[in-house]
């Protein structure tokens, strides 16, 4: 039987002869899967063997790999700022640089807000990746986590209740602000951004993510501009942010739109993880209406 060691260094080579991003950590993870075995076991058992049915199961993995099918999907699931979340073709898989957006929530939460009940809405929830961090960081508050289609919902209220946070998410289904029955101190949102003329030329694992997930009209800015109108009418608390994730490429002309419809705001840029503008934060006085 072949080594640990042996089965990783082929996997690592037979996933970069498929030109598939972060071939090596892939191929970790893979191993990790199959094996039962956490990611400090990669390096530790490295003479460890893996057994002919191990083998089968991992090749299975690296075959639909080969046809790009995302590795969150095979697998069933994703790992998202400490927490692994169950995915599936009816939801985005979480990006990295999304947990810019949940680190920056948590300070504007935890520093800037001073709600005896914080009440937040992530808007767009998909799997609940950033309501789900929210409940676990800020226990006291209280999440609306909204989305449009049933089958993203289910997703979502699994990864909910498979994370103990029942008791302050509540889940629902409508466009954007619209079910939210209340003013909320936080509007977060990861919309879809991507530029309709876009979609065709993103990699091929992209091409598997749900298109209503992705798809943000000619400009990239359908949804993100139609959330900005709901929230301006009387959506927010008094001293209320909107936190938005969107293209660098997109952060003038929503700074533009912020402006007009929030005059009495402070509109700052806040950049992800790899150092690009992400994030647009939208910040209230107790002036504004």
């Amino acid at each position: 039987m072949a080594s640990l060691r042996q089965i990783l260094q082929q996997t690592h080579h037979t996933l970069e002869s498929y030109d598939i991003p972060d071939a090596r950590l892939e191929a970790e993870v893979a191993l990790m899967n199959v094996l039962q075995i956490p990611r400090q076991a990669i390096f530790s058992q490295q003479e460890s063997e893996v057994t002919p049915q191990q083998e089968i199961s991992l090749n299975e993995i690296i075959q639909r790999r080969e046809q790009r099918e995302p590795l969150a999907y095979i697998l069933g699931y994703r790992e998202f700022y400490g927490i692994n979340l169950l995915v599936n073709t009816d939801v985005l898989i979480p990006r990295p640089e999304t947990e810019s957006l949940v680190e920056h929530t948590l300070f504007m939460a935890l520093m800037g807000m001073e709600s005896a009940e914080l009440v937040i809405a992530d808007i767009g929830t998909g799997t609940g990746a950033i309501a789900i961090n929210l409940g676990i960081h800020i226990p006291a508050a209280k999440i609306y986590a909204v989305d449009n289609f049933d089958s993203v919902l289910d997703v979502t209220s699994y990864n909910v209740r498979a994370h103990n946070v029942s008791d302050r998410i509540k889940l629902l289904k409508g466009d954007l602000m619209e079910p939210v029955p209340e003013p909320v101190d936080v509007i977060v949102a990861n919309l879809p951004y991507i530029p309709s003329n876009r979609i065709s030329t993103l990699q091929p694992e992209v091409q598997w993510e749900p298109i209503q997930a992705l798809d943000g009209g000619e400009d990239g800015l359908d949804l993100i501009k139609r959330l900005l109108q709901q929230a301006s009418q009387g959506s927010l608390k008094p001293n209320g942010v909107i936190i938005l994730e969107v293209d660098p490429e997109q952060v003038p002309p929503i700074q533009q739109l912020a402006a007009e419809l929030f005059p009495q705001s402070e509109v700052s840029v806040e950049k992800d993880l790899a150092q690009m503008d992400r994030m647009v934060v939208i910040s209230l006085d107790s002036e504004a209406d």
